[in-house]
């Protein structure tokens, strides 16, 4: 007889404030006064949390690759016996990090990229620019692979975890920078005001993450037009 779990990952994830550079006023060749980070970046308004890019940035026809997403896992809390689970089974495995990979590298490319007639490659050494990732505080719902596992999991969303990537030139320059906040799989329904629990499987996290990839991405394309 399988055992029922409930978990609702809103309530184990802690808030953490990172710590941003400050932004400085210039003043450009027409007098008018600017923003920009101390990096030389430009704040640029967007749904995400923070995206800042160089001045006139331009990448049309930009060739792009993208290097692998670092993960750094947020700490988990349970009340589940330390028999029952091991921290190792809330990881992404090799076969599931490649997997997002590729999903975060064409999904860049189909809601950013293509607008701008870029491409992506395969060898860094042939790209214009390279697009370094990472998921900061990430934490699934539960583990991916059912096998070992007796447990039914219900969870408000798939996951959480913070989006950061910077885009860096062939010089090593920063010319882009993003940083969002997002609950992944957060729409399974209104029934109450934290929605509707739903059974938590793998189809659903790939499902969930490659919708709210495609979100970030097309938010980040809004703020650079």
């Amino acid at each position: 007889m399988q055992k029922l779990l409930l978990s609702s990952m809103l309530g184990t994830v802690l808030i953490v404030t990172a710590c941003t550079q400050q932004p400085i006023q210039v003043t450009s060749a027409e007098g008018s006064s600017v923003q920009v980070q101390q990096d030389g970046l430009e704040p640029r308004p967007s749904h995400l949390d923070e995206v800042s890019a160089a001045f006139a940035l331009d990448l049309s026809g930009a060739k792009v690759y993208v290097g692998p997403v670092q993960i750094e896992y947020s700490k988990r809390f349970s009340t589940l016996p330390r028999s029952n689970y091991r921290e190792k089974d809330y990881e992404l495995d090799q076969r599931d990090l490649q997997r997002l990979n590729n999903l975060l590298a064409q999904t860049f490319s189909d809601k950013f990229l293509s607008a701008r007639n870029g491409v992506l490659v395969s060898e860094q050494s042939e790209a214009d620019y390279t697009l370094a990732m990472s998921l900061e505080k990430f934490s699934v719902a539960a583990p991916l692979d059912p096998s070992p596992w007796a447990w039914r999991v219900y969870t408000e969303q798939s996951a959480y975890g913070v989006l950061v990537g910077t885009l860096y030139d062939r010089d090593g320059n920063a010319v882009m920078r993003f940083r969002d906040r997002r609950d992944i799989g957060e729409n399974f329904g209104t029934n109450g005001p934290g929605g509707r629990l739903e059974r938590f499987t793998s189809v659903t996290f790939w499902a969930d993450m490659r919708v709210d990839m495609r979100r970030a991405f097309a938010s980040l394309d809004k703020a650079l037009l």
